[in-house]
């Protein structure tokens, strides 16, 4: 038997057919490729609930507004989220008070703390950067070069927006992640360290 080609597309999350009934298939890449970070920050919250509301709310750096789904053979496979990066602070300013607001007001000088101590991970975000927040291919689709079409498209769109470079953080443990990025001309600009942990990212850049 012949296996029929694989039929890729590449759609923003929002105009995704039903697509708050696919945010259950979302989650679990958003989450995969926010760890370890999200592991140490979000420790002892309900992650895949905090990342189902910032999904569904536009001010989120998670937005699925700023969400590139690749659908492979009609099924969600991957994705990325990238955003502007005069954005991401008051996207995360806006996540955190969010945080604080579900998990309760006197949870925020908590959760100040925590970023405070892990804010030597990253190199500062410059306005004129594509950060590349979030980048995933679920497990069940992996070794498909399916990755391969979402750094086109990610690059594409940072040239076709006139930024200057795409930036992404990257675990310093993870060999596969750097290997694609350095593939498509990434460098490490920068290496992190949390105060209080054993976390250790890259922070890497692509001249577009």
């Amino acid at each position: 038997m012949t296996r029929r080609s694989q039929q890729i597309q590449i759609v923003w999350g929002h105009k995704l057919p039903q697509g708050d009934e696919k945010i259950d298939d979302i989650v679990p890449w958003v989450r995969e490729s926010g760890r370890p970070y999200y592991d140490v920050f979000l420790r002892g919250i309900d992650t895949d609930h905090i990342i189902t509301r910032w999904l569904k709310r536009r001010s989120s750096e998670l937005a699925l507004q700023r969400s590139r789904l690749l659908i492979a053979d009609d099924r969600i496979g991957g994705g990325y989220i990238a955003v502007a990066g005069g954005e991401l602070a008051g996207c995360r300013q806006a996540d955190l008070l969010d945080l604080a607001r579900e998990m309760g007001e006197h949870s925020y000088s908590d959760l100040r703390a925590r970023m405070d101590d892990l804010s030597g991970l990253f190199a500062p975000v410059e306005e004129h950067d594509f950060y590349l927040s979030k980048f995933g291919i679920l497990p069940r689709m992996q070794g498909r070069g399916l990755s391969n079409h979402l750094m086109d498209d990610c690059l594409h769109r940072a040239r076709q927006g006139g930024f200057g470079r795409v930036r992404v953080d990257v675990p310093e443990q993870d060999e596969e992640a750097r290997a694609l990025f350095e593939t498509y001309g990434f460098r490490p600009i920068y290496r992190g360290k949390a105060d209080s942990s054993e976390l250790r990212y890259l922070s890497m850049t692509c001249v577009v």
